[in-house]
């Protein structure tokens, strides 16, 4: 469920960026990048809605949008696989608690 809010701060995010001028001369992809990601984890946490970082003032609008898509696929992954490895151990520690006897 924070996943998909955190995933709609991040859309909302590239779309306030739609028609604002850059200057890609003077920006930080990376440094845009960690403050987006920055926000993204505080959204999942609080549900709290971001705003264009001040770090990301002169990154054109494609290279927001393809860094919010790199954040939430980093993050989707992440959930993805601590999914995966939660049930793996869920199905190991009942596999563990079986009383059963060997033959």
């Amino acid at each position: 469920m924070h996943t998909r809010r955190a995933a709609a701060i991040l859309i909302a995010l590239t779309a306030l960026t739609a028609g604002c001028s850059s200057d890609s001369t003077s920006a930080d992809p990376a440094a845009c990048k960690a403050a987006m990601d920055k926000q993204y984890v505080n959204a999942r946490k609080t549900g709290t809605e971001g705003s264009r970082p001040a770090a990301c003032d002169g990154i054109d609008d494609d290279t927001l949008q393809t860094i919010a898509a790199e954040i939430a696929g980093k993050h989707a992954s992440d959930d993805f696989n601590k999914a995966i490895d939660d049930a793996s151990q869920s199905v190991d520690d009942f596999v563990n608690g079986l009383d059963t006897e060997a033959p």
